[in-house]
């Protein structure tokens, strides 16, 4: 059991090395072509950190893990909308959301839609497929598409200008970013292969259940990467990038859920899977409703450098940790 968790935790820190260098080459590209804040916050961040998640999710179904892949999706986006209030706490005394844009609403809004969407075919006992394709599943990477096209005709309509990225390191190279960037890929599919391994034996050992397991250990393991750049652009002062790739992030990972039911061979992926997970489900949908909330409202109050929603936010992952022990 020592071994297994040893291997667990080298894993997660292969990731969290590998997150940092993908996120970093990522930004560097993104300077060289000319990429503004947020746009790197919404679009190419998230194909960067969310890496780990979708390697992890991927390898948990191919092994008939269908509860620790899918943990790992819905634990990662409600870890992910936490990192608000980590920011928060120390980056005080001004509530976080009330110093970035309301266009982050839009992202936000299209992940709670998709989530939405995601637990409803859960519950409806009918899938429709077409041999291992399910078309209910096919509409997750459409609503993906579509949802970052409208993004994209909202941004061109307010003409907003975005500051440039300067988080990377300025005396690499256009060809030395895209090089580090695909070693650090190689890294973590490895890496997310071990760690997505050590989740099911932990889970078996321990007795947990590969739901829990999958929606805080493994979902908490591969948010490292989005820690990492999101406190490295809010230090920076560049809040709307760092809040961009938390919804972003989140929007992405969704998608995830396509490919996992892809190559996982026990029937529909999310018709295999514990009811624990509608927990999860419905309860990231909460904390980002409460995050839209805070990105509306904009108080400018807080409590021991927290505000109002972060500290809300706080309380509903904590209770949903809770209730998906009991259940």
């Amino acid at each position: 059991m020592t071994m297994l968790w040893i291997q667990f935790l080298v894993s997660a820190l292969l990731i969290v090395l590998a997150g940092t260098r993908l996120t970093r080459s990522a930004e560097t590209i993104a300077e060289y072509t000319g990429l503004g804040a947020l746009w790197a916050g919404v679009f190419l961040l998230p194909l960067a950190t969310s890496l780990p998640e979708l390697v992890t999710s991927w390898r948990a179904a191919v092994i008939l893990a269908p509860d620790l892949s899918l943990g790992n999706v819905f634990g990662s986006n409600m870890f992910n909308v936490t990192i608000i209030a980590m920011i928060d706490l120390t980056h005080g005394p001004t509530p976080i959301l009330n110093r970035v844009s309301q266009r982050h609403i839009f992202t936000a809004t299209m992940g709670i839609i998709i989530t939405c969407y995601v637990a409803i075919i859960m519950v409806i006992p009918f899938p429709i497929r077409i041999g291992r394709l399910g078309l209910d599943i096919l509409a997750l990477p459409f609503f993906y598409v579509f949802g970052n096209w409208l993004l994209a005709r909202f941004e061109r309509r307010h003409a907003v200008e975005d500051a440039t990225i300067d988080l990377a390191e300025r005396n690499q190279s256009l060809v030395q970013a895209v090089l580090w960037f695909l070693a650090a890929a190689v890294v973590i599919v490895f890496a997310g292969i071990s760690l997505a391994d050590t989740g099911d034996a932990i889970a078996i050992r321990t007795g947990l259940g590969q739901t829990l397991v999958g929606s805080f250990f493994i979902a908490v393991t591969t948010s490292l990467p989005e820690v990492v750049t999101t406190f490295t652009a809010a230090r920076l002062g560049i809040f709307d990038m760092a809040i961009g790739n938390i919804f972003g992030a989140n929007l992405f990972n969704l998608v995830i859920i396509f490919f996992a039911d892809i190559f996982y061979t026990g029937g529909p992926i999310l018709h295999a899977v514990s009811s624990g997970h509608l927990v999860t489900a419905l309860m990231s949908v909460i904390l980002t409703s409460i995050a839209v909330i805070g990105l509306i409202y904009r108080s400018q109050r807080s409590f021991i450098r927290l505000g109002y929603d972060s500290i809300a936010i706080i309380v509903g992952y904590v209770l949903a940790m809770t209730l998906l022990f009991l259940v």
